[in-house]
């Protein structure tokens, strides 16, 4: 195996691919010598039979170039196509020569068209196809148009040269229309092929496009050498031997030398360049121009064809113009209009609201309504989202029906968000819009056959009270709104009063709202023992917000918030998927530990809860048993006959009910007797006392022996010592949960600790079992 020598330098020698070989350097100036001689000796000798230089040098030229370019598409990487097709279009250019030398030439009465025109008139749309390969292999993404537009513009020049070169020689050649037609052809060919090459030009920038700019030189050389030859032969004149016989060899030459100048290969960027705005003008200009000539003198019927052609792309082209422009209105139109309903969207919004505050005819005040519906994402959640949709469409066409939109703008910011914006309004004339906004919602909606009724909270801020800008018209109406739902208002005028302060709560509210839908929200779990055996027989699901960047947000802080925000229905559902997601893994880890859930007052007495429990149960694969709602007194105050519906239906589904926190509100145990729960959770307040308080113990101990004697378990919170565990047990509680057992660890931790649970739990029973089985006192 043999290796090619180093340089002096260490580094192999690479050829450098944008070099022209040193063979293809030396055939170009061969070419161009011969070209040189050619017209030097057309010059000195003139015509005459010269058959060396008429033929065989002039042959030699024109075949040789043929030969260089299609030689550079052989051996060329990038550009491959290009060149091939150059170098087959002046191959066939060259036939026609040849063929034209030896059966056309030397005959008193040339023929015309002649057996050459067929491959002559075969070089222009390979030429043309190399032009375009080129282009294209050199800008990415050139919309068709422009193609379409150098042909268009190709097509009126040459009309307009016809009709101004061409147009005198109409009827003088033998073979009539055919012959008119082939003549129109050349400089037609010609015209094309330049104009597309200087289009590409304008694409492609000069620097990257001298070869571009060779070929449309050699167009324009043999554009005039086949007028000329037309008119001669027109006139019968046309003698060989002249100096227009060697523009053709010229011709040829520059497009070999096109082929190997050193050109950069690979995409560019888009095409940008205003340049190409001026083609349909270009292309008007010049069919206009043959059309005036056309009513001042005769021209050739295919003349005024061509520019009528032109003209009609011209049109076609403004026509597809117009339309593109309707269609970018129509997508402007879309991209400000609210898909589902038809109002503006938030971006349409945004503009149109910017426009009225700047708008000093609208008068010194506008008014910004923020909309919010109360109990949307239960329709979601039990309906599903098509149901969701419809409901949304019908409360835009309220919306739309209630506020007139002469100087009103109507919204939908996202989701159950509406936006309205009131001109030449104050407080009274917003609270007035508020109000029709909240009547046009008392109906209830129709849904499937199902009637869905929806509250709506609204807030409101004034300009230039509250702002002049949106962004903080709709921070400050957001405000208002918020405190109208918490409050039960309906709606709210923003008070800095009393609202200045919720600038933080909104962003905090702002930050849960998001944190809710990205499942910021985590659980905790407390685990409930059984005093008998010391077991764990379920967990309790404490909620934590882990806020990105912040500190973890406990219950006593997150609650509130979401409660003032109305947030409660969107956190508990989230709570709800978490625990039954960690409900069917324990399951599957062979853990079966129930998991309870405390849901507030607005969710229990609300009969989508039992669909949304049915629904979280059968999407993990979990019976019921393996969820618990805990539910506090105040929660049965509030509506007890719903409440009972709802427990009924949840203990259908088999999910159990406990009333947590009991004592600390006015409830009976004789109520109690009456509702599908299992059991009740002494709150902590008597249980913590226990030991030090006669009165706490006694209350304690009753209400255990009352909450068996109505069939349900006694569970107690907050144990925090042994002592009171173990008072506890002999007072027959059922269960007790607290931190002398654990606090409330995340699930890893809390598998963990369960295993090390069960495992004391199991060896002090064998220590029982063996000391019962011995005979000696068992002491717990």
């Amino acid at each position: 195996m043999t290796t090619r020598p180093a340089s002096p330098r260490g580094e192999a020698r690479v050829r450098d691919p944008g070099r022209i070989p040193r063979t293809v350097v030396v055939a170009l100036i061969v070419l161009w010598a011969g070209w040189l001689v050619e017209l030097g000796w057309l010059d000195i000798a003139g015509p005459g039979d010269f058959p060396a230089r008429d033929t065989g040098l002039y042959l030699s030229l024109v075949l040789g170039a043929a030969a260089l370019a299609f030689t550079k598409g052989v051996v060329a990487r990038g550009d491959r196509a290009t060149w091939l097709l150059l170098g087959a279009a002046m191959a066939v250019s060259a036939v026609g020569d040849v063929l034209y030398a030896a059966v056309v030439a030397g005959h008193d009465a040339e023929a015309f068209p002649s057996i050459a025109d067929p491959w002559y008139l075969a070089y222009y749309p390979l030429a043309t196809a190399a032009v375009v390969s080129y282009v294209r292999q050199r800008s990415r993404s050139i919309p068709r148009v422009v193609w379409v537009d150098a042909g268009t513009l190709a097509i009126a020049v040459g009309g307009l040269v016809g009709a101004v070169a061409l147009a005198p020689l109409t009827g003088t050649l033998s073979g009539g229309r055919l012959a008119a037609v082939v003549g129109a052809a050349y400089p037609l060919g010609d015209t094309i092929v330049m104009l597309i090459a200087l289009v590409g030009v304008v694409i492609l920038g000069l620097r990257r496009s001298e070869a571009l700019v060779l070929i449309a030189v050699a167009m324009v050389m043999s554009g005039v050498a086949d007028l000329l030859y037309w008119n001669l032969l027109a006139a019968d004149a046309y003698v060989e031997g002249t100096w227009m016989d060697s523009l053709w060899p010229l011709a040829s030459i520059l497009l070999a030398t096109s082929a190997w100048l050193r050109a950069p290969v690979g995409s560019a960027a888009a095409p940008t360049s205003r340049g190409l705005l001026v083609v349909p003008a270009a292309t008007l200009v010049a069919a206009t121009a043959t059309l005036t000539i056309g009513t001042v003198s005769t021209i050739p019927t295919l003349t005024i064809v061509m520019a009528l052609a032109a003209m009609g792309g011209v049109l076609s082209r403004l026509n597809a113009t117009v339309r593109q422009t309707l269609q970018m209105m129509d997508a402007w139109q879309d991209a400000r209009t609210d898909d589902l309903t038809g109002l503006l969207n938030r971006r349409g919004f945004a503009v149109e609201a910017a426009r009225v505050l700047s708008d000093e005819s609208t008068g010194p005040h506008v008014a910004l309504l923020h909309a919010d519906l109360d109990g949307f994402k239960e329709v979601n959640d039990s309906l599903g989202h098509e149901a969701g949709d419809e409901v949304l469409r019908a409360v835009g066409q309220r919306l739309r029906a209630a506020i007139h939109p002469t100087d009103a703008l109507v919204g939908r910011l996202g989701g159950d968000e509406f936006a309205v914006i009131l001109a030449r309004a104050g407080a009274a004339e917003a609270s007035h819009a508020a109000f029709k906004i909240r009547f046009a919602l008392v109906r209830p909606f129709d849904v499937e056959g199902t009637e869905v009724t929806l509250g709506i909270s609204v807030g409101i801020a004034l300009s230039p009270a509250d702002g002049d800008d949106l962004s903080v018209l709709l921070r400050r109406a957001d405000i208002a709104m918020y405190r109208a739902k918490a409050e039960g208002l309906g709606s709210a005028v923003f008070d800095p009063s009393i609202d200045m302060a919720g600038e933080d709560l909104l962003q905090r509210v702002a930050e849960l709202r998001a944190g809710i839908a990205a499942g910021e929200l985590t659980l905790h779990f407390q685990p409930k023992i059984a005093l008998a055996s010391g077991a764990v027989e379920g967990v309790e699901a404490l909620v934590r917000w882990e806020r990105p960047g912040g500190a973890m947000v406990l219950p006593q802080d997150l609650l509130p918030l979401a409660e003032r925000a109305g947030l409660m229905g969107d956190l508990t559902d989230a709570v709800l998927e978490v625990a039954a997601a960690q409900a069917a893994r324990w399951r599957a880890q062979g853990i079966d530990l129930p998991i309870a859930v405390n849901i507030p007052a607005s969710a229990i007495s609300d009969d989508r809860l039992p669909r949304r429990m049915s629904r979280l149960l059968a999407e993990h694969g979990l019976p019921g048993s393996a969820l618990q709602v805990e539910i506090t007194e105040q929660a049965l105050l509030t509506d007890p006959d719903g409440a009972q519906e709802v427990l009924t239906a949840l203990h259908d589904l088999g999910v159990r009910a406990a009333i947590d926190d009991y004592g600390t509100g006015y409830s009976s145990l004789v109520r109690l007797r009456e509702l599908d729960v299992d059991e009740v959770k002494i709150d902590r307040s008597f249980v913590v006392p226990l030991l030090l308080d006669e009165r706490s113990a006694s209350i304690v101990r009753s209400t255990i022996d009352l909450v068996h004697a109505l069939g349900l378990r006694a569970v107690a919170e907050g144990i925090e010592e042994a002592r009171v565990a173990d008072a506890l047990t002999d007072l027959g509680c059922d269960a007790a949960q607290g931190y002398h057992w654990t606090r409330p660890l995340p699930a890893p931790e809390l598998e963990a600790w369960f295993v090390e649970h069960r495992g004391l739990v199991d060896a002090q029973a064998g220590e029982v079992l063996a000391a019962w089985e011995g005979g000696l006192p068992v002491v717990p």
